[in-house]
């Protein structure tokens, strides 16, 4: 029931329009169809993400990440793109930082509301998060990434995508949390020129 109350919060949040304002851009749909409009807030908790989509029409829909493949805006710095992906039966959406021959990079969006109950009275916060996702085109699953899991967690996915050079790298110079998309392009390259020689 508490879940229920937060998750009705949380739309609450997203139909608000606590952003700058919508940005065109359009929603691809589960059958790969691009729906155009404008997009608007993206609300992004521990439970799951929304999105606010206007349509061309002027209609105003709050769409789950399980209910589309994902979104993309444009503004002036160019596009931005978010991809659907589910973790552990959770749905995100996740913007895109890479997308390679091997490993895609992810990005959460970096403002994450929490929401809980405290002595019976629901309660909401934002704070700043800077979490990334890596999943391996082989495995599919995306890994949750931050500052203190990066080294176990990259080591180990290296490890299972048989990668012994860039499992010893990790935590070496040039190969830090702050490098991640660096590490993930020079991967992504290595293979893609692998390939070509195969």
């Amino acid at each position: 029931m508490k879940q229920l109350y937060a998750i009705l919060f949380a739309m609450l949040f997203a139909a608000s329009g606590l952003c700058n304002g919508p940005a065109r851009g359009y929603i691809v749909t589960k059958n790969g169809k691009r729906l155009t409009g404008y997009i608007g807030e993206v609300f992004h908790s521990q439970f799951r993400s929304v999105v606010v989509f206007i349509n061309d029409f002027g209609s105003t829909y709050n769409i789950e990440a399980e209910r589309i493949r994902g979104f993309v805006f444009f503004d002036n710095e160019g596009y931005t793109a978010f991809e659907s992906k589910n973790f552990r039966g959770r749905w995100y959406f996740l913007r895109i930082l890479e997308k390679g021959v091997a490993l895609n990079l992810y990005q959460s969006p970096e403002e994450q509301y929490n929401i809980r109950f405290d002595n019976g009275v629901l309660q909401a916060s934002i704070h700043n998060v800077t979490e990334f996702w890596i999943e391996s085109r082989a495995r599919k699953r995306p890994v949750r990434l931050n500052r203190l899991n990066f080294r176990r967690k990259m080591r180990r996915l290296f490890r299972k995508i048989d990668a012994p050079d860039y499992r010893d790298k990790i935590g070496a110079e040039g190969y830090h949390f702050r490098d991640l998309a660096d590490i993930v392009r020079e991967y992504n390259r290595e293979q893609s020129l692998n390939k070509r020689e195969i």
